[in-house]
């Protein structure tokens, strides 16, 4: 095998992705997140959480977002009372104490609390909140970043896919109006890909019974990474598309599947291998997500029956076209 297609981290296996901060060739998630490669792993999590809003489209998001940010920093500060709540309960303190400065009481007091320290700051500004840390917080946030604990801070969220949307049936044939319904549908979702070949024009050949199964896949592969990086794909498609791929089978190894339980399980069982949080309830919740996305919304009409799964595949398509942009 040319030298030049071996994962320059691990240096046995045969590299399949490029790092698009420092175009490292590496193999799998786990050598992308190895010691060798931390600098450029330990970056693409802060800038997640730091630079949560320096992506913004809209007036509208961009209140979104520092929303978030202040969710994320609240968060920081409800963790940095739970360690000393802890503390002075009597708990014990594990190896990574040392890793905390101990802040003297008095010079405690002297700080402002989170909200008067963030009032005039523009949280569009990643580098300006940092500033505004005590340095206490700032060594908690490294803390987490190192230890793999940074998801405690992040809001959690909630799929879109779990909303709630109500389409009046009956309409008018002559209005040309969105319905409120259907407007709260179509910007909560990601928008559907226009143009839609059909099946019959890209093939002779008739669809196998088991096409839907490798959906299946690819659609708990979406589930899963849009949960894992927190429904943010805002800058991060590389990195998405990456996961994307690692996890479902179908894409990565054209593999078929002929049952629903064994298209998703597979996604499980790839994230394992890829050393991503994959238990029981992983598979429970994929396994949920899944049902959802391929019954589409409720209380919509047939109209909008597939709309969760065309909206899913069009996100996973939009992911794969920009990444490309990378190259």
């Amino acid at each position: 095998m040319n030298s030049d297609e071996i994962c320059k981290i691990c240096q046995t296996a045969p590299s399949k992705y490029c790092c698009p901060r420092c175009n490292v060739l590496y193999c799998s998630l786990a050598c992308y997140k190895s010691s060798q490669h931390l600098q450029c792993s330990e970056s693409f999590y802060k800038e997640n959480v730091i630079q949560e809003m320096t992506m913004v489209r809209d007036e509208q998001q961009a209140q979104q977002s520092s929303h978030k940010m202040l969710k994320i920093l609240s968060n920081l500060e409800q963790n940095d009372l739970s360690i000393d709540e802890g503390t002075e309960a009597g708990y014990e303190e594990d190896e990574d104490e040392d890793r905390f400065e101990e802040i003297d009481s008095d010079d405690a007091e002297d700080v402002p609390d989170l909200s008067e320290r963030l009032g005039k700051v523009n949280l569009d500004d990643p580098n300006a909140v940092w500033e505004r840390l005590t340095e206490e917080e700032r060594k908690d946030f490294q803390s987490l970043l190192e230890n793999g604990d940074v998801g405690r801070i992040l809001p959690e969220v909630d799929p879109w896919w779990n909303g709630e949307f109500k389409v009046e049936l009956v309409q008018s044939a002559e209005s040309k109006v969105v319905s409120k319904g259907e407007s709260h549908l179509l910007e909560t979702c990601p928008s559907v890909k226009r143009v839609i070949r059909s099946f019959s024009e890209l093939s002779s050949k008739p669809a196998s019974p088991l096409m839907r199964y490798n959906v299946t896949n690819i659609l708990a592969a979406y589930a899963f990474v849009f949960r894992y990086f927190n429904g943010d794909f805002t800058g991060n498609a590389p990195e998405v598309v990456n996961t994307l791929i690692s996890i479902a089978g179908n894409f990565k190894q054209n593999c078929n599947y002929d049952s629903q339980p064994l298209a998703v399980e597979s996604v499980c069982h790839e994230c394992r291998q890829e050393r991503l949080p994959a238990d029981k309830e992983t598979s429970r919740l994929l396994t949920q997500d899944v049902e959802k996305l391929l019954a589409g919304p409720e209380q919509c009409g047939q109209k909008y029956r597939k709309h969760f799964l065309l909206a899913a595949l069009s996100d996973v398509h939009r992911l794969i076209v920009l990444t490309k942009g990378y190259d």
